[in-house]
This record gives C-alpha cells, structure tokens and sequence, in this order.
C-alpha cells in the first residue's frame, strides 16, 4: 500500500524524474582500518559491514553540498562526517555502533537531493568521526525503518530514513528498490553497479516475474532486516549434493534457513558446517585465524570450487571467483600466494539477547550473482505500515559455463599458487558441465590420427627403402618420431584448465581479465 498524504509540518518530497529513477554505483576497495562490521544486529548496533571489503557508493547533496556516500541494505540511517552549511540541529544525538569505533554524533537536517528526489528536512547524523571505508564521506542505509536509530530517538516520521520519505509522499513510485552488483574489465570502473528506485533495470526486467520470497520478521524488535528463507537443504554443495542445513532461527516455524542480505558484507557468513561442506574437502584447505578476518578456509588460488543456491526451485550459481578469493597478498611456507573460501563461518556471535535471528548473511560475494528487487511492502514507515506483505525477488545472473571459463582465463598459468591443484575427486560432472569434455575427446582423437598417420609413413619408408638402398641412419624403434599429445587421467581431464605444478617458491605475476573484490591492485 502507498500513502498519498504529505507528511507533517509540511516535510516534502518532490519527484524530479518522473515516478522512478536510477543511481549509478561504484565500488572502491575498503580496508581493515576503515567502517567495520558491526557487532550485532539488534539495538543500537543492528547494521551490518565487514573488514577487507569493497564498498558501493553512489553521489548526493545535502543542502547543495555532494557527497559520496556507501550505499548499504544492512542499516537503515543517513550519516556523514562533515559538516553541511545551513544544516539544522534537531537537539538528541544518534549512534551506529561497530566492531572498532562507532559513527555518532548530532541530528540535523537538510535539503537531501538523492537519485532525482528533492527531499527536504531529512535528518541525518553529522559523525565528523566517523570514518566511512575507501574515502567515502558517510553511508546511506537502505534497510526498513524500523531498524533505524535516527527513527527511534526522533519517534516520528519526520526521522524516517530518506525511502521512506519518498515512498510514504509520493503515490506514483512503487515502494520497491533493485540493487546490481557488477564487475567489469574496466580498470577505471572495475566495480559497476545500479540502484533502481521504483523501477528495475530494462535488460534484467524478467526479475519481474521471479518468485515472491516473503520478507521474514525478525524475533528481536530493531533487528529488522532484508531476509527470507532459503530452501530446504538450499544449497548444492561442491561435490553435487545438497548440503544438511537446520535453522537455528529463535521461534522458527520451519527447517528452511533465514539468510540476511546485506550489501555491507564482501565476504557472506555462514554456519562453520557450511563452510566445512563448501572447503573442508578441498586438497591442502586449511581453517586459518587471521588478525584481520578472523577464522576462514585458506586454500589455493586455483582450486575451482563450485556451489549453487536455491531460492524458490530457482538455481543461482555462484561464480568460482566468487567462492575462492585472490587478492590477499597471503603465501604458504613455501613463499606462494593462497586464497580463502569467500563463504566464511560466522566471525561474530549471532546470539542476540538469547536470540538468533538468522541463519547466514549473503553479502556481495552472493549478490553479484543476483540482481535483488526489495518491495517494502508492510514495512515502509515504522509507524503506520501497509497491509501488504514485504518481499524479495532475485534473479540469477551467472552463466555457470562462462564462470568456469572465466576462472580458467584467471587462474590458469597465473600468479595463482599452483600446488595441489586436483580438485576433489568427489566434484559431480554435472556441476563441471562445459566444453573441457568434448575438447578432451578432440586432443585424445588428434592424438591417435596423428599416429597412425605417422605409423602408415614409417612402415611406408620402410618398405621403399628395403626395395633400394639401406638408410645411413638406423631406424630406432621406440623412439617417437613426433612430439606426443598427452592423454590425461579421468581426474586431470576433469582439471584441463588448471595450471600445471609450478616449483616451489614460484610466483609469477599476472594481470586479472577478471577482477576480484580484492584485487588490491584496482
């Protein structure tokens, strides 16, 4: 349900392109200094963010003044860290608390021009100490009222973060928003993306007609988050099979895991089973305890690991480079670089005031494989919500073919670390399904034509020679009068695309076709 009613004291919200819009994103790479994950999900502390992460940010004016600011559907509240001229205070003071520091500071409120809207009077937290990743000026926080804390001390809906003051003043755009996360081989753009308010993208428009998840409600109040349910046993593991997942969730109604998604997270959090059944069984893994990261599946960067999520009957695979990392600068003892498994076991404790409120969070390692449409629904203005239900919608974006390929252009012969690079023999054909197999079969039938093309000429000379004159060289048999193709075993004709065993302490450098979230060097 949309409201038509402007809100009070005259607060208004003015369209200026028309029912819909769209903001271009870009993402830049974060550091462990920078804006990190917060603690918790409920309360004061209910956002989300992690270290070592890119950042998407889009550019909007407070009072005529830009800023480029992280967009973010884990939190719900507008903040920056400098100051805006003509801004007024609203006399209470707000916080977002994380893992190391907090952005906090006064309320104020000024003319926010966002994605074509002119939104007057938006309250705001002036942090000037807040320290946003990649050099942003503050963060916008797409996620439902309700988690707000701007919303919560102001206690009316002139707070209501800056959605929901479009949604709730104009009748003519549909309370909805779609987040792309992309990549691209562009070194000046590496990380592409596109916020649609009201509309979705037109090349991605058959998310329209992908299923309704219904938006899950959390047990805590101020835990509210963009969540619903995966599908029993929803995700196909590396060697084919489904993987046992049991919620955890408190009050859950059903064995189906409640998964959060959240564009503040690269790297998605998973249950410790999870990440043992995506890694455990990858040659020479190891679960590693890292300063910056904490526990996460360290494996080498050419071991290409697979994994598909079901949402709705529909299979959204993840690309390889989605699941093993590069970008780290980490080495082995023998001096080469190694990876980690992007799915990571929970880095924080997901008990809530004796509640669990989730059972994953799929971050962006998730989400550029899926375009996401969010209906607000019931869940727009905390005050006064709608009768209809919240819902999400997704659609797979990853050619699972192509990926594979793409991993192979990366990987194959690169600065990767080469050793133990066999995948797991458990790995189903299904889930390697590409050309590899008819190229194999092509070597393997060059290779027999071509001897028996050479054995044909060699008993040919033979024959002539024995009815003229004898060679001045002896033919020496057993010793190929051609180089041989090599015919690989069952498992190497699984791994073609994977790089040969280099020495140790080999570590050629590369340049990426495909850029990581971590590719340190965009």
């Amino acid at each position: 349900m949309r409201f038509s009613s402007l809100l009070p004291f005259c607060f208004l919200v003015l369209a200026t392109r028309g029912n819909a819009s769209h903001l271009q994103l870009s993402g830049r790479l974060g550091s462990s200094s920078a804006l990190q994950r917060r603690t918790s999900m409920a309360g004061t502390m209910s956002q989300l963010n992690d270290t070592q992460n890119i950042v998407y940010t889009t550019n909007v004016t407070l009072n005529g003044k830009p800023f480029s600011i992280m967009i973010d559907t884990g939190s719900s509240d507008l903040w920056v860290s400098s100051s805006v001229p003509g801004a007024v205070s609203q006399n209470y003071q707000a916080s977002v608390s994380y893992a190391s520091g907090s952005a906090e500071g006064t309320i104020m409120s000024a003319t926010l021009d966002f994605s074509g809207y002119s939104i007057e009077d938006q309250f705001f937290i002036f942090a000037p100490d807040g320290n946003a990743a990649a050099g942003a000026g503050g963060l916008i926080g797409l996620g439902p009222s309700s988690g707000s804390n701007i919303r919560a001390g102001g206690n009316s809906s002139a707070a209501n973060p800056p959605l929901d003051r479009i949604f709730t003043s104009d009748s003519s755009v549909s309370p909805m928003i779609a987040v792309l996360l992309q990549r691209s081989d562009d070194p000046d753009d590496p990380y592409p993306g596109d916020l649609a308010i009201g509309e979705v993208l037109t090349d991605y428009k058959d998310i329209l007609n992908q299923p309704q998840h219904p938006v899950t409600l959390a047990p805590l109040q101020g835990g509210q988050h963009w969540q619903t349910l995966l599908d029993v046993d929803g995700i196909i593991g590396p060697n084919g099979k489904p993987i046992k997942i049991k919620t955890q969730v408190t009050g859950a109604q059903t064995q189906n895991a409640t998964v959060v998604f959240d564009t503040g997270f690269t790297l998605p959090q998973v249950s410790p089973e999870v990440a043992q059944a995506l890694y455990g069984d990858i040659p020479g893994a190891a679960l590693t305890n890292l300063s910056d990261l904490g526990t996460i599946w360290v494996l080498d960067c050419s071991q290409e690991v697979n994994a598909t999520f079901l949402f709705g009957g529909v299979e959204f695979p993840i690309h390889p480079l989605d699941l093993n990392f590069d970008g780290l600068g980490l080495q082995d003892d023998s001096g080469n670089p190694v990876c980690v498994g992007a799915f990571q076991p929970f880095s924080f404790d997901i008990v809530e005031n004796n509640d669990i409120l989730f059972d994953m969070i799929l971050g962006m390692a998730f989400l550029r494989n899926a375009y996401m449409l969010i209906d607000f629904g019931n869940l727009v203005d905390a005050a006064s919500p709608s009768t209809d239900t919240a819902y999400i919608q997704l659609l797979p974006i990853t050619n699972a073919t192509e990926a594979a390929q793409d991993f192979a252009k990366v990987r194959h012969g690169s600065g990767a670390s080469t050793a133990g690079n066999q995948l797991n023999s458990g790995y189903s054909s299904s889930s390697k399904s590409s050309p590899k197999s008819w190229l194999i079969g092509l070597i393997a039938g060059i290779g027999l034509l071509v001897a028996l093309v050479a054995g044909l000429v060699c008993c040919c000379r033979r024959r002539r020679t024995n009815n003229t004159m004898a060679p001045k060289t002896a033919w020496v048999p057993n010793v190929p009068s051609y180089r041989p193709i090599h015919e690989p075993s069952p498992q190497a004709a699984y791994d073609m695309h994977m790089a040969p065993a280099a020495p140790p302490g080999y570590a050629p450098t590369y340049a990426p076709e495909y850029r990581t979230a971590w590719d340190a060097r965009y």
